[in-house]
């Protein structure tokens, strides 16, 4: 895709995998976790691909090879910290970018090249590749005004009783105006009880400033999932399985 730049988020340590091996590296069928967002960013044709590494990161490096760029977390400080490292090689580039966490192993080239078109279409500053969950869990909330705009995302450990019975969720995949969400990342503050930059925070600040934000709805919730536990990696297999053992049967 033409003025197309991806960024995958693939710097934590994982720790809820309980595991020592990052969960990036973790085996998915005959891949890697890592590998998946980064194939499904190869075939939508996005020819420049950053991945922002930390944890284990000579290991991911191996895993991947040398035909894309990366960029070191040193200090694991959050998603919107690890998007700022990435900002010293993308602060000239003019167009759409697209930022995808490593443990998306369900995102396919079909719903980046259509995120980015409904991107374009709506002329946003962000739009968020959203979902509806029958049970959202530990996702992140989509909180809209009254006139349907994107809000704010909040946490499910930080959301009120009424905001927890919101269907809809954050996958961690987004679509950013590249030079308004270069505008808005030094304005992220850490949180007050982990310390951390969360990159969500940037919907509220957009937002706050008058900016369109746009939520793109995919039907297939299969979409959204991520991997952060052994029991996440186990139920990922499984719809994998499940996927191959569909695609052989037609």
């Amino acid at each position: 895709m033409k003025d197309v730049v991806a960024v995958i988020l693939a710097a934590g340590e994982s720790t809820r995998m309980k595991s020592e091996l990052s969960k990036l590296l973790h085996p998915l069928g005959d891949h890697r976790l890592i590998e998946f967002p980064v194939q499904a960013c190869v075939e939508a044709n996005i020819h420049r691909i950053i991945l922002v590494i930390g944890y284990q990161a000579e290991r991911i490096k191996a895993v991947l090879g040398d035909k894309y760029e990366y960029v070191y977390q040193e200090k694991r400080l959050g998603t919107g910290d690890a998007l700022r490292r990435a900002t010293t090689l993308i602060n000239d580039f003019k167009g759409e970018l697209v930022v995808l966490p490593g443990d998306a192993p369900f995102i396919s080239s079909s719903i980046i090249q259509e995120l980015v078109l409904y991107h374009r279409k709506r002329r946003s500053a962000a739009t968020i590749l959203t979902a509806k969950l029958s049970d959202p869990g530990h996702y992140g909330r989509i909180i809209r005004d009254g006139y349907q705009s994107i809000k704010k995302i909040v946490e499910s450990r930080n959301a009120t009783e009424e905001e927890l019975k919101i269907k809809e969720v954050n996958s961690g995949v987004y679509c950013f105006n590249n030079q308004k969400i270069l505008a808005v990342l030094p304005l992220l503050q850490p949180n007050k009880v982990t310390g951390e930059v969360y990159l969500t925070d940037v919907i509220e600040i957009l937002y706050s400033q008058g900016e369109k934000v746009e939520a793109f709805l995919v039907p297939d919730s299969k979409v959204v999932i991520g991997v952060n536990t052994p029991e996440d990696l186990k139920k990922a297999c499984q719809l994998l399985s499940n996927k191959l053992t569909l695609t052989i049967r037609r």
